[in-house]
Parts: structure tokens; sequence; C-alpha cells
């Protein structure tokens, strides 16, 4: 299986939000080489936003603020690999009228091309109109009940 992580997915376990439990099983099989898994390189441009105004929200400045950063993103890197889009993917998620929030249309054709076989997002709804023929979309709680809970029996 070719596991695609959407970007709100880090979020998620950085800022340690609702579904941490089930991301963190989830990144466990990833670190232990049971999951392959992919991101776009727009996620890790918008993680390095997304980390930095995490990090000022908890009061952390420069320099700590810098290495926190390098970290967080070394960690996202050596867990996945960087997939790029093409210029035609890129052109058929803007023209996409599947989805209204375009970056989830960049997400979604990138997996595509890559050969992805579940997109993981927290919003699965951004997705409701995505060809789920092509690329199976889940949450964190659907992917375990899915395809884990059978390995913690």
């Amino acid at each position: 299986m070719r596991l695609f992580v959407d970007t709100n997915i880090f979020m998620e376990f950085v800022e340690q939000r609702r579904n941490l439990d089930d991301v963190s099983l989830i990144f466990d099989e990833i670190l232990d080489g049971h999951i392959p898994a992919y991101i776009s390189t727009g996620c890790i441009y918008t993680l390095a936003f997304l980390f930095e105004k995490s990090l000022k929200a908890q009061d952390i400045h420069k320099p700590e603020l810098t290495e926190r950063l390098r970290d967080y993103l070394a960690e996202v890197l050596d867990m996945s690999k960087m997939v790029e889009l093409s210029y035609s993917g890129a052109k058929r998620a803007v023209r996409s009228e599947a989805f209204t929030d375009i970056e989830d249309s960049f997400q979604y054709q990138c997996a595509i091309e890559n050969r992805c076989d579940v997109l993981l997002t927290i919003n699965t709804k951004d997705f409701k109109n995505a060809d789920q023929q092509r690329i199976e979309i889940l949450n964190p709680s659907q992917f375990v009940k899915k395809y884990m809970s059978q390995d913690e029996q």
C-alpha cells in the first residue's frame, strides 16, 4: 500500500489535536517501515509556514524556533518520500470542478499521479467529489480501523 499523507495530518500530530492517538499509531507504522508514506512537494512548503506559525503562537522565537522548525521538517522528510505533481496534473487540479479548495485538488492529483492507494486526511468531506475508484480517501480513524486493527488482534 502507498499512503499519501495530507498536510493536515502532520499538523494534527504537532499540535496534538483530536486525532492524535490514531495519527500516532499510523506514524509508528510508517516509521517502523510497514507503510510507505508519500507527501507532495507543496506539503513541505506549507508545513514550514504552519510549523513556524505554531511555534510562534507558543511564544518560541529565534534561534530556538529555527532549530525546532528544522527538526520537525527533517522528521517529516525522514518518514516520507516527497513526490512531485506534473504541470499537466497541476492544470487538472486547477480546472477540477470536483474541488472547491484548490489546494486539496493539488494534493489529490499528486496522490493519483504517484499511484498512491490511500489519501489520508482529516477533512474527508473536502474530497467528497473525488473519484474514490482511483484512490481511497480516509481519515485517521477510518485508516486505523480498516488497515491496522487486524494487526493489533
